[in-house]
């Protein structure tokens, strides 16, 4: 824009009139991408932030037991005040909330690879909900949690953490590999861990070298259904019902990426 004007007034000097006006003041105009809340859509469901949140963003009981306590997903139409874009996008890349708790629940070890752009859909689906009004109870840690959390030591407070150093990409991949590795990484790692090799054997979070296991057809369909390679839901039900509800929302070159990404490890 700043070239545009430029040129506009030497070319305005190459040919003066009789009578020349004095040139209006040019006001400077940024231009800021805005992201779309269809796709935002898409890809807060493939991250899981409409399970946790519920679909309408109302929030609810994630969790509740003696040895945790009570962890409540909060109401994102009433917390999206307390963000503005560049405060959002500091949660997810970096686990920055409004008051400094830790966000406990929250994947930020995945998020943190994010692309901005897919950051700014989210941020458009989010702003676009309509208000909730619901009455939740308060997040209630267990004694021994809520110690943990207090001193530091919960192991689990290096997922609400990013990679020291690390840059999210101004915009996700196109090339179908990086694209893959990509998408692994932003949907995969919660569960199956930031290396992508999985828990226990006993877990139903597995190595995803189990992936190279699957064809193609195969994999697409568990992508999509839920289905597992010999058929039926998975050992414990939980990818099928993961797969199901959030990553049938891939697109069919987006599930090819992954399998291409998945077969290289």
């Amino acid at each position: 824009m700043r070239h545009l004007v430029v040129v506009l007034i030497l070319l305005a000097g190459c040919n003066p009139s009789p009578s020349p006006m004095p040139a209006a003041p040019v006001a400077k105009v940024e231009a800021v991408a805005k992201g779309d809340p269809v796709e935002g859509l898409r890809v807060s469901t493939r991250l899981g932030c409409n399970g946790c949140h519920e679909k309408n963003g109302g929030g609810g009981i994630f969790m509740e037991n003696p040895q945790v306590g009570r962890v409540v997903a909060p109401n994102l139409t009433e917390r999206r005040r307390l963000y503005d874009d560049a405060a959002f996008a500091a949660l997810l890349h970096e686990g920055k909330t409004h008051d400094g708790h830790p966000p406990l629940g929250m994947p930020i070890h995945m998020f943190q690879y994010l692309s901005h752009g897919e950051v700014r859909d989210v941020t458009a689906w989010l702003r676009s909900l309509p208000d909730v009004a619901t009455a939740l109870p308060k997040t209630a840690y267990a004694p021994a949690i809520a110690r943990a959390i207090a001193d530091g030591t919960l192991p689990y407070l290096d997922d609400v953490k990013p990679d020291p150093g690390n840059v999210p990409p101004a915009t996700r991949p196109v090339e179908p590999l990086a694209l893959g590795k990509y998408l692994a990484m932003t949907t995969c790692t919660e569960c199956h861990g930031r290396d992508l090799n999985g828990w226990s054997r006993e877990d139903d979070a597995p190595s995803l070298v189990v992936a190279k296991a699957y064809t193609a057809e195969k994999f697409a369909r568990l992508m999509k259904t839920g289905e597992i390679a010999t058929g039926g839901k998975s050992k414990t039900g939980m990818m099928s019902e993961v797969a199901a509800y959030r990553f049938s929302t891939l697109t069919d070159a987006e599930v090819s990426a992954l399998k291409l990404y998945l077969d290289s490890r």
